[in-house]
């Protein structure tokens, strides 16, 4: 049997939820099953003995469990869907652990296939685990987390499942993306309403006037005995606030609404945390800008009502800068400036709900890091200062942009040790020196996913983590910054390989060259049965590798380039060119190495041509291009 034939007898089944399987006894389902094939499966469990826990001869079972299997497999019709309802999946293998059978009465509380797992717990014949055992591997069944593919035809929209079959026909105006298993969509007359990723309606059209996706949040509206009013639904369609608001806007991480004369913020638990009352005759108008921030800090954010602007944090509303008429502009990491006038700023930097340093005197002023904590401002002499916000003051007057360097959470400068007559290299994390290394070295690039790269005197390199230790003592010829996964690629006399943040090597050093996954990638993929990691060069040949150093395979590619995001890789050899998933190494075909492809979370487009993550062409988008 070929992977194709294969695949068209995979079936999947579908319980709405997992709670039928509580009780003692289950109701019945009715799947609608060929009479034949289900008289053949009635007189299979009419056979066994529930109570009799002697086996039958082991010839007389296999010849009986033959014939289900080849009555099965000859009926592709129907078709039954899993929804996982608790532990999301990437695929669903059956198992016996999954069910709890109790007696003969749940005999048809599944379909086909799965009668095969229950056999397998009422018999337990080993022979059967043998004789299905390709059957069962092959019989993937793609669980609720696979989200439906949007489609487009003749300008309507509907949804495809993983397979390429179809959940909804395309029959809607509008239709948006899945975003936590709901979908906003608008009918033939416009009107939105919500379905699930089944395709079933879960908000009906009339339910809301009005439906705005903010994040994975909904803004709605709908008409209430106080007229049309707006509210917020949360991931789960649930009220996540009153709908009591004149109008509520997204913008920047948070909520700003108008109710009446009062105008304010909503938090992303769904609380008011500022409010600013009006007159009658003011705009009812709130403006958000906010500071973006490098990390999971408290963001703040200028909020201007009525011509008046100040500095608000957005999570609990605490307005740490005075109301000004002076326009105040947002920097990064919660850096702002107020205008004083054309020729003036005024420099604010807040942490922690406190003005950590106010100040006219600077052309500038930046935040590289917050978990640093050291401000870098240049003054009216065009000279850099560096400011701790723990002690507010310079912490060094011998601090250049020369010898100093700003890491994604320390900053390093040398200080010079006139004992040693050599430079020091002292570590600042939260604006304070907490380790001065005397060191032997040069920084030759700063901190990075917890390590810094220095220069050895023989012009060789290695790496330096937070503690101010040495990684190893080897000296790379070349060395690479550590990824967030905790690797980099470096090379010896010997080659290139790759070490981890534990000062293991993965792949031996001896390589002409490698090439690695993201570490999004790489944490995305870090627990399938396969991955690919690593692409090694090695006599002008890339070949994979996996997280374990170990090869996927022993084939050979002429070029390769891994996805950013997903889990794909572009590989070319001399006889054709494809793209790969990283799981199964399923192949989709390219027409070139430089063709373009747009991958999602479970479907991947070339061209006018969408395919699933096994490499299966499940539809092609007649409006675009070939």
């Amino acid at each position: 049997m070929n992977k194709e034939d294969k695949e068209d007898i995979i079936e999947t089944l579908d319980f709405d939820n997992d709670t039928s399987l509580e009780d003692d006894t289950v109701e019945m389902l009715d799947f609608e099953a060929d009479k034949k094939v289900s008289n053949e499966i009635d007189e299979m469990l009419d056979f066994i003995d529930l109570t009799d826990q002697k086996k039958e001869s082991e010839k007389q079972n296999k010849e009986e469990l033959d014939d289900l299997l080849k009555s099965v497999n000859d009926d592709k019709q129907n078709k039954v869907e899993i929804t996982a309802s608790e532990k999301k999946l990437d695929e669903y293998v059956p198992s016996i652990k999954d069910f709890n059978i109790k007696n003969a009465k749940t005999r048809k509380i599944v379909k086909k296939v799965m009668l095969y797992v229950i056999i397998v717990m009422l018999i337990g014949f080993e022979f059967f685990i043998n004789k299905t055992g390709d059957v069962l591997n092959d019989l993937i069944v793609y669980a609720s987390d696979n989200d439906p593919i949007r489609i487009v035809q003749n300008d309507k929209y509907g949804y495809i499942d993983y397979t390429g079959d179809k959940i909804v026909n395309p029959k809607y105006s509008y239709a948006e993306e899945f975003v936590s298993g709901y979908a906003i969509v608008r009918d033939a007359s416009n009107l939105p309403l919500i379905i699930d990723k089944g395709g079933k309606v879960a908000v009906n059209t009339g339910t809301y006037f009005s439906l705005y996706r903010a994040d994975t949040d909904i803004i709605a509206s709908k008409v209430t005995d106080d007229g049309l009013k707006y509210g917020i639904l949360n991931s789960s369609l649930k009220e996540k606030t009153k709908f009591n608001y004149d109008l509520i806007s997204y913008q920047d991480g948070c909520y700003s609404f108008v109710n009446g004369n009062t105008v304010g913020l909503i938090n992303l638990d769904g609380k008011e945390i500022f409010t600013y009352k009006l007159t009658d005759s003011d705009d009812k108008v709130i403006d958000v800008k906010t500071s973006s921030v490098n990390g999971n800090y408290t963001k703040y954010a200028v909020v201007t009502v009525n011509k008046t602007s100040q500095i608000v944090n957005l999570d609990d509303g605490t307005s740490v800068y005075s109301p000004t008429l002076n326009e105040i502009v947002p920097e990064e990491n919660n850096v702002f400036y107020e205008v004083i006038n054309d020729d003036a700023r005024r420099y604010i930097y807040v942490e922690n709900n406190e003005v950590i340093l106010e100040v006219e005197s600077y052309n500038s002023l930046i935040m590289p890091s917050i978990e640093a904590g050291v401000l870098r401002a240049i003054n009216s002499n065009y000279e850099y200062e560096y400011i701790s916000t723990k002690t507010k003051e310079q912490l060094s007057d011998n601090i250049t942009e020369d010898n100093s360097f700003y890491g994604d959470d320390i900053f390093m400068y040398y200080t010079y040790n006139s004992r040693r007559r050599k430079n020091d290299i002292a570590l600042v994390k939260n604006g304070e020196v907490y380790k001065t290394i005397e060191a032997d070295f040069e920084i030759e690039k700063e901190f990075h996913n917890g390590f810094a790269i220095v220069k050895f005197s023989d012009g060789k390199y290695g790496y330096l983590n937070e503690d101010g230790n040495l990684l190893n003592d080897v000296h790379y010829d070349e060395a690479g910054q550590f990824d967030s996964y905790g690797e980099a690629i470096a090379k010896t006399s010997s080659g290139y390989g790759v070490i981890n943040k534990d000062n293991k090597t993965i792949i031996d050093f001896e390589n002409e060259e490698i090439k690695m996954a993201s570490s999004l990638v790489k944490q995305k993929t870090a627990s399938n049965r396969n991955n690919v990691f690593y692409a090694v060069k090695k006599d002008s040949l890339f070949v994979l590798y996996k997280d374990n150093g170990k090869k996927v395979d022993n084939l050979h590619y002429t070029d390769i380039v891994f996805d950013d995001v997903y889990p794909v890789v572009k590989v070319a050899t001399d006889a054709k060119d494809v793209l790969l998933t990283t799981e199964d190494l399923n192949e989709i075909p390219l027409t070139s190495f430089n063709n373009e492809y747009e991958a999602h979370d479970n479907y991947i487009i070339v061209k006018n041509e969408y395919y699933n993550y096994n490499g299966k062409l499940i539809y092609v988008d007649n409006n675009k291009e070939s």
